[in-house]
C-alpha cells in the first residue's frame, strides 16, 4: 500500500513538472502577460 501511495505522489509531481515545462515552451508565461494594461485589467 505504501508503494502505491509513493508511486501516486511521484506520478503527480512528474505530471506537474511536465505541465510547467509545456507552459514555458508554449509561451504561456509570455512577457506580454505582464504589461501595464494586463495588470490594470486584472484589478
Amino acid at each position: 500500500m505504501k508503494r502505491l501511495i509513493r508511486f501516486s505522489v511521484a506520478a503527480f509531481v512528474l505530471v506537474c513538472v511536465l505541465i510547467f515545462a509545456a507552459a514555458l515552451a508554449g509561451g504561456l508565461t509570455d512577457d506580454s502577460a505582464f504589461t501595464p494594461a494586463a495588470k490594470e485589467a486584472a484589478h
